[in-house]
């Protein structure tokens, strides 16, 4: 019972790192979660397996969505920069043309 209250601790811990963008103390915290996970006594009761299970899920959902949102600032930060040198250009539609485009009309020119 103390180690799934260990690993209960450790997977909220990982959600709150998530959540506040903490990315070093995720570091930290894995492998303690792996040391315990190894040291829960087996088998394991189906309630405890089972919310065991929804921490993790819950946790791989919050990591996943951090990881768009990095994915995303990122990408906000290279249309940042070609805005910030005039490279942007737009298409016959009013959409960004990627800078690929831009060449092909100058060698049309």
């Amino acid at each position: 019972m103390q180690a799934e209250m260990q690993i209960e601790g450790l997977m909220e811990a990982m959600h709150q790192a998530i959540l506040a963008a903490d990315y070093p103390s995720l570091g930290h915290l894995s492998p303690q979660l792996d040391a315990a996970l190894l040291a829960l006594p087996q088998p394991l009761k189906a309630p405890v397996l089972l919310r065991l299970q929804r921490l993790a899920e819950r946790n791989a959902l919050s990591a996943s969505a951090a990881a768009k949102g990095v994915r995303a600032a990122i990408q906000r930060m290279k249309e940042v920069r070609q805005i910030a040198s005039g490279m942007m250009t737009y298409d016959e539609n009013g959409q960004r043309a990627a800078p690929g485009g831009q060449r092909s009309l100058s060698q049309r020119l």
